[in-house]
């Protein structure tokens, strides 16, 4: 199983709609979504649009503290207008616009924050030289939109649990429970946590579930694959390794630095993987397609990107 990772914070419908229609042309038939009503309804234009048949969807929310849920903020006394952030934002979430007093000018150009395209990658805070931006959270009304999702077509919840909130986590997997989804999933790296406590964690959450029901989204390092190489898929790999050697009633799918290596490294590593999930490096390598502004007339862009994203999806499935 392929499943394009749109981005559990991607708020932005029309690069999903793209997004989903390239990957749909080109077989995938798993999306991860974010949980908002809109974004469903833009995945499944997209999919329409490929005449995709069979596509499912999973839907991605956040515990307190876990990234997927963060949004970037720029602290304007602190920013200096480097204009750093803006050239290494892998998302295009951060637009240069003019104060409202110097509208129409070129000086005084400020870096503002896209909320819309904010994935909560951290990579501008990180880089940023003067710490002037920080990341904060924003959550949803999981209590009302997870049943509205299930009501409306989606076989998969995501649950992204990198964070210390156990009563948060509680709280979620609870709704998600019962909203009986076709699988529950449950996504974790090591950012946080070492081995033992990521397995007891797991073992916990599964313990009220039939066997079988339940994927482990074994993220490696959360949103870093930008790059084409075996190192960089790596920790995923090595993720898995660590939820398949545990042996429990769950499948396994590869995520976090992801990438078209992942595939040939997992079965040379003996992992029995139930799919592989990408996100960076999907969006990466058709973002030079999707982003013309004549794309849905640009059948040339549409082919081009169909054509990169098939490659993808065959090389995540077939060696």
């Amino acid at each position: 199983m392929f499943k394009l990772i749109c981005g559990a914070g991607n708020e932005d419908t029309e690069s999903v709609k793209r997004l989903v229609f390239v990957y749909a042309s080109a077989g995938c038939k798993l999306f991860d979504l974010s949980a908002r009503k809109e974004i469903l309804a833009s995945a499944k234009e997209g999919a329409e649009l490929a005449d995709a048949a069979n596509v499912q969807y999973c839907v991605s929310i956040g515990i307190k503290g876990d990234k997927h849920i963060f949004k970037a903020k720029i602290d304007e006394e602190k920013c200096v207008k480097c204009k750093k952030c803006h050239k290494i934002c892998p998302n295009d979430a951060i637009d240069l616009l003019p104060p409202p007093y110097l509208e129409g000018m070129t000086e005084g150009i400020i870096p503002t924050i896209n909320d819309k395209k904010c994935i909560g990658c951290c990579i501008c805070a990180q880089q940023c030289p003067l710490g002037a931006i920080t990341m904060e959270e924003k959550d949803v009304n999981y209590r009302e939109i997870l049943p509205y999702m299930v009501q409306n077509g989606v076989e998969f919840l995501e649950l992204h649990i990198m964070g210390h909130d156990k009563d948060d986590l509680a709280k979620k997997w609870q709704v998600i429970n019962e909203c009986k989804p076709k699988f529950a999933s449950i996504c974790i790296d090591r950012e946080n946590f070492g081995n033992r406590e990521v397995l007891a964690r797991i073992q916990e959450m599964i313990s009220v579930r039939k066997p079988y029901t339940t994927i482990i989204q074994a993220d490696g390092v959360p949103m870093s694959g930008g790059s084409d190489d075996y190192k960089t898929t790596l920790q995923a790999v090595a993720m898995a390794e660590i939820i398949q050697n545990a042996n429990l009633p769950v499948y396994i799918m590869l995520s976090g630095g992801t990438n078209s290596k992942t595939a040939e490294l997992a079965r040379m590593c003996g992992i029995n993987f139930w799919g592989i999930a990408i996100g960076s490096w999907a969006r990466k390598i058709v973002k030079p397609y999707i982003s013309v502004e004549d794309f849905w007339e640009n059948k040339e862009a549409q082919h081009k990107a169909i054509e990169v994203a098939r490659e993808l999806v065959n090389k995540s499935l077939v060696l």
